[in-house]
Formats: structure tokens, sequence, C-alpha cells
């Protein structure tokens, strides 16, 4: 079978989900170095994409424009946006068409796209039926597999082993944004950066707001260490909540894009927070994780590498995606001291 030599990558959202692909990508383009490797991706994310060298171009799925279109019931105005978009993926041709995402719309754009080959999960590890669109499917393995291994099943199909060592990439203009925090905070010494804040309608990974603020009063009292509080849109109230309950030594971030976080998360020692797409971010940065884990898989989700944390009850129950669930014990069963005692010996780590 040819090589292939231009590739399309679909995998649309999340952050930590597009963070969890990147390791098979990065792959991908160090096996096959001729080949030129685009990805169809939507929302903020992209502009993460855009910075790593081993992705020849970015293709944005125009999101933000139809839901806006939408909500306005301008639906003239949507199909105009929307067959724009598809009209210009249709001049571009591929040898190869590799769907991570796994969903209805993932595998319609992988047929829309002039591809010669289209590769996909099964129905072990793809949704709502989107493996029928794929010309080779991929699902051999166990369901606790994580995600990064997961993704390698797929490069797996194309002869090539890995995952890669994967070094994100920041822009210079991030990196100045960042440079520019904290040298308005004109502080020195080690830094914890906290984000106890999930996606919405993710509510149920939440820990509580005020056992972080329990954790980093005490921890900042220890030592001495100062505290950003990283938040995204829509969280900056709860943030300045929990700059009040983390003590004196608690710092609320900038606001920030995602290169911008990604170059502050950079410049810190620590990291602690939940299940979410910012503690990949954290992970894939090279910044030692505490993750605080309830009902989701640790296994499947967990941070990716060596010298990470996991903060979690073990329950008959866990893993579960019950979002309803009334009692969420595996999560609310985790006491501040039990996140407090694993933050300090991460920390110990890391300073030893």
């Amino acid at each position: 079978m040819a090589i292939p030599s231009r590739i399309l990558v679909i995998r649309l959202s999340s952050l930590g989900d597009v963070l969890l692909t990147m390791p098979a990508i990065r792959a991908v383009k160090h096996a096959l170095a001729g080949a030129s490797v685009s990805w169809l991706v939507e929302g903020s994310v992209s502009g993460l994409l855009c910075h790593q060298t081993f992705i020849d171009q970015v293709i944005e799925f125009p999101r933000g424009r139809l839901a806006s279109d939408l909500k306005r019931g301008s639906l003239l105005s949507a199909g105009r946006v929307l067959g724009a978009f598809l009209q210009d993926l249709r001049q571009e041709e591929f040898d190869l068409a590799m769907d991570f995402h796994g969903i209805l719309k993932s595998a319609l754009l992988s047929r829309i796209a002039k591809a010669q080959r289209r590769i996909g999960f099964d129905r072990t590890f793809a949704k709502e039926a989107s493996w029928l669109a794929y010309d080779e499917r991929i699902g051999e393995g166990a369901r606790r597999l994580h995600k990064v291994e997961r993704h390698m099943l797929l490069v797996s199909s194309l002869g090539i082993e890995g995952p890669a060592a994967l070094p994100l990439e920041t822009s210079p203009e991030s990196d100045a944004y960042a440079d520019r925090f904290f040298a308005s905070l004109g502080m020195s010494g080690p830094v914890l950066s906290v984000n106890p804040f999930c996606s919405r309608g993710s509510e149920f990974k939440r820990w509580e707001l005020a056992r972080y603020g329990a954790v980093m009063r005490r921890f900042g009292q220890e030592t001495g260490a100062s505290m950003i509080v990283l938040w995204g849109p829509g969280e900056e109230e709860e943030a300045r909540q929990l700059v009040g309950l983390g003590g004196e030594r608690a710092i609320l971030a900038w606001p920030t894009t995602v290169s911008q976080a990604l170059s502050v998360v950079k410049r810190t020692d620590l990291y602690l927070g939940g299940d979410t797409g910012m503690m990949h971010l954290a992970a894939f940065a090279g910044v030692p994780v505490v993750a605080i884990f309830g009902p989701t898989d640790h296994l499947v989700n967990g941070p990716f590498g060596e010298g990470h944390t996991i903060v979690r009850r073990d329950m008959p129950c866990s893993p579960c995606r019950d979002k309803g669930c009334k009692s969420l014990e595996c999560l609310r069963g985790i006491g501040a001291p039990d996140v407090y005692k694993a933050t300090m010996s991460a920390w110990g780590l890391k300073k030893g």
C-alpha cells in the first residue's frame, strides 16, 4: 500500500481530547517526515494547533459562526457559511483521512473530504454509527485503554509505533504575555497553578471550591509558594472567590487564550485540578500534575506521562458516566486532607 503524503486528521474538540491525540500525530509526522498533515478542528484550541510544527495546516470548522447565525435565526447565513466551508474542504485532496473523534459529525466530514482512504475506530470506541463511514475500522484492545494509547491504535495500522515525545510549542506572543503577567506580580520563588473548573455539562467531575480553598490556604502557609488560579470564559467570578478562599498567597491569573494558558502554566512548578483539558495542558507542558478524579476513569483519562499523582476514592460503581448521580461519593468522599497530603508529597518530589 502506498505511503500517504497528504493526511487529514479529524479531532474536532475538546481541549483535552485534542491534546491526547497529539502524540499519535507527532508519531505520524516523525515516521513520515515528508508527509503533509492537516488537522480539522473547531473552537479555541485551533490557536494552539497553529503553533505546533508537526502540523502543516489547521482547518477550522466554523462552529462559532454557525452557532451565532442559528441563535439569531439566520438560517440563510448559516447555510452560506457551512456551504462555503464544505466547498473549501472539497478543494483539498488527501491520500488518507484519519477520524480520531468517532461521532456522526466527524464521520460525515471524513466522507465529504476527498480522501483515497479513510480510517477510524470500530464500534468499540466510535459512537453514533460513525464506523460505517470508514474504509478501515480499528478497535481491537481493552476498553479501559488510555486515550493516548487508543489513538495509537489508528496510527499502528500504518505500521507506525509510538507515541512520540511531545514538546508542546508556544508562540512568542503568548510567551511575552506570560512574561508580562509574572513580571506584574513582582514575585519570586516556586508557584502552584490551580484550576478547579470543568466544562459546561461536566460539573459531576468537579471537586468543591471550598475544599480547594482549604488545601491552598494550608499549602501556602506551609510552603510559602505563590498559587495562581487559572480560569476560562465564564469562570472569573468563581476564580475570584477561590482566590479569597485560598489565602494571602493566592493570585488571580489574567484572562488567557489556550496558547497563553500554556505559556503561563509552563512557568509554574506544580499543577492542581480535576479531570479537565487544563489538566492535560499542564501535563503536556511538562508540569507535574495532582489530579482529583471522581466518577470518570483515571485509566482512560489520567494525565499522560510520568511524575503525576492521581487522588481518587475507589468505589464499586466507579468509573461511571452517571451525570445525575445523587451521592457522588466517589468525589465528595475525597477530603481536603487527602488532597493536601498528595500535593505536599508531589511538591516534595518536585523540589527534591
